[in-house]
């Protein structure tokens, strides 16, 4: 998932600026993916992908083999997020799924009349499913989060993501084999861009995620410029597949988050 060129990390190990630039470009975005995987809140995922870069560019030196750097920058992005202590403000509600699922039972109002297909709103849907999706994998514990999003999420293989965890490809499966059985379990039964028969949809609870202030048109939390997709097309594309693929879908369907964080980092380094 980290891939970084070899040529890059060695130069800017031997000192060269400009170099480590371009390795800290290529780490910002793919380190805050996983982050905001891992942690469900834009400002705590910032501030988790700016501690991940500041100890990959600390450590840098410390890589024996160029070409393995991507790989160590994954584990050392991995061992943080799950190991660090501070919960992101999304954890420290403490959701379960059955909490999260009487959450999405409460408040679904069809939108009003223009609203509905309005740019701004479809900005403000897309914002609700991607704040929903990240939201969902808080209820799981951390060691199961981490096995789904580098499985399910960015499609690595088994033993890539156990070297990446630092743990047996056997041990990795078992998690994996857990979360993806517990998140399944819970899109199938309660989110409609999933299945027919669930109550939610992502436009329905656009009046309660505005006046629960989770949403704000015109200022979205994720910084999205436009949706990925619109969210009829994305529920008719992910109901093609079959049942098992689903949930993995609906996951990788978020966007690209844009970051400028790298750009601080270096800008603070003298």
């Amino acid at each position: 998932m980290i891939h970084l060129d070899p040529d890059q990390v060695s130069a800017a190990r031997q000192g060269d600026r400009a170099a480590l630039a371009s390795v800290v470009k290529s780490l910002q975005g793919p380190v805050l993916r996983l982050a905001l995987r891992m942690l469900a809140h834009p400002a705590d995922a910032e501030d988790a992908t700016q501690e991940i870069l500041i100890q990959i560019i600390t450590h840098l030196g410390t890589v024996r083999d160029d070409r393995a750097a991507g790989g160590w920058a994954m584990k050392v992005a991995t061992r943080h997020l799950v190991g660090m202590r501070k919960r992101s403000r999304v954890e420290a509600m403490r959701m379960s799924f059955k909490d999260f699922a009487d959450d999405l039972e409460h408040g679904l109002v069809d939108a009003e009349g223009d609203q509905a297909d309005s740019a701004i709103t479809a900005i403000a849907i897309e914002e609700i499913k991607v704040g929903c999706t990240l939201a969902m994998l808080t209820c799981l514990s951390r060691s199961l989060r981490i096995a789904y999003v580098l499985g399910d999420i960015f499609e690595m293989s088994d033993s890539e993501a156990a070297d990446a965890l630092e743990i047996s490809a056997t041990a990795y499966r078992q998690r994996l084999s857990r979360a993806r059985k517990e998140v399944t379990r819970f899109v199938k039964s309660y989110c409609g861009v999933v299945s027919q028969s669930a109550a939610c949809r992502c436009e329905k609870r656009l009046t309660a995620a505005q006046a629960s202030g989770r949403i704000t048109l015109g200022a979205p939390a994720f910084a999205l410029s436009a949706p990925a997709t619109d969210i009829r097309d994305l529920r008719r594309q992910i109901r093609t597949l079959e049942e098992g693929r689903r949930a993995a879908a609906l996951m990788r369907s978020n966007t690209d988050f844009p970051t400028n964080v790298g750009d601080l980092i270096m800008a603070a380094i003298k």
